[in-house]
């Protein structure tokens, strides 16, 4: 059953992105929207994140990280698995995968892969951050990086998709007070580029009327 969702997501792809507008939609401060850069610049550097869906009590589910705590823009923050682009890499789709083998222990064969969102400029680290979607079944088994990794979340698409966990609050961004939209799924806080991913994908699904159960 996965493998039909994932081949409707693959089609639904390549149909078309929603793209950099749908993502900033979950940006919410108008300060952040009209002023803050979309594209990246020639020193900007590259990384890749996996946006995995895999079955789980029947509906499709996500794989998200909490970071540890350390002193950088992205301590302790709530992720998709991934990081920057290493010289050894082929490609930003090998990125996501390796990336996501080395913090959560899962491998995901490239035959999986789905195909990759928009990329996602994030001003705060100069960074280009590109989703690879992917999927496997049955639901993945997790040995995490316990030195990057604080624990896993696995989230359930369906909840994502209600708009009644959709909030908004002041976040310091740049040294800024400024609203932000977040998603509060179980009491996570979830926020910044890995919403503005987790949006696009959810037009996606709701664009093609792909439902989140199996």
């Amino acid at each position: 059953m996965i493998e039909k969702k994932a081949a409707l997501l693959r089609e639904a792809i390549l149909k078309g992105l929603p793209g950099t507008d749908v993502q900033w939609e979950m940006a919410s401060s108008d300060r952040m929207i009209k002023d803050f850069p979309r594209t990246r610049n020639n020193s900007s550097r590259l990384a890749a994140v996996l946006f995995l869906l895999y079955p789980l009590n029947g509906k499709l589910h996500t794989c998200l990280i909490q970071r540890q705590q350390y002193n950088g823009v992205h301590g302790g923050q709530i992720s998709f698995p991934g990081g920057k682009a290493e010289p050894a890499d082929t490609s930003l789709i090998g990125t996501a995968l390796r990336e996501a083998s080395e913090e959560t222990g899962i491998i995901i064969p490239p035959d999986n892969v789905i195909g990759v969102l928009t990329p996602l400029f994030i001003p705060v680290s100069d960074t280009e951050v590109t989703p690879v979607v992917a999927w496997c079944s049955p639901n993945p088994s997790f040995r995490i990086d316990k030195g990057e990794v604080a624990h896993i979340i696995e989230a359930d698409m369906e909840k994502l998709a209600d708009a009644a966990i959709v909030s908004e609050k002041p976040f310091v961004i740049r040294g800024e007070m400024m609203n932000v939209k977040y998603y509060d799924l179980n009491g996570y806080v979830i926020w910044g580029a890995t919403a503005m991913i987790i949006h696009e994908m959810i037009t996606i699904f709701r664009r093609e009327k792909i439902p989140f159960t199996l």
